[in-house]
């Protein structure tokens, strides 16, 4: 990132310093590509476990939300109900840490 900062600046920079940097950003990229395949090999073993019945009505139902409410509110609504969910996961444990306390 200071290599191509540098060069914006119209800097000279060595042939070296610059196959380093470029080694360095080729290497974060092959790093992102191979997390990006494995959460996708995920994401279809997932997707092949759960029932398409199931798949098939949170569809229909997300249609159905999303054309009453609009897609924004369907969308805050989503958002709050996973923030919700997370929350209510987390509660076990924050009142354990409480009663410890």
């Amino acid at each position: 990132d200071n290599i191509f900062r540098t060069l914006l600046a119209g800097k000279a920079v060595t042939r070296k310093s610059l196959s380093r940097e470029i080694q360095s950003v080729s290497q974060r990229l092959n790093l992102r590509q191979a997390q990006f395949h494995l959460t996708n090999e995920r994401a279809k073993v997932a997707l092949k476990k759960t029932n398409p019945y199931l798949i098939m009505a949170t569809g229909l139902i997300a249609g159905a939300v999303t054309g009453a409410m609009g897609w924004r509110k369907a969308y805050t609504a989503v958002r709050f109900s996973f923030s919700f969910y997370s929350f209510l996961l987390s509660l076990p444990s924050r009142l354990m840490g409480m009663s410890n306390g």
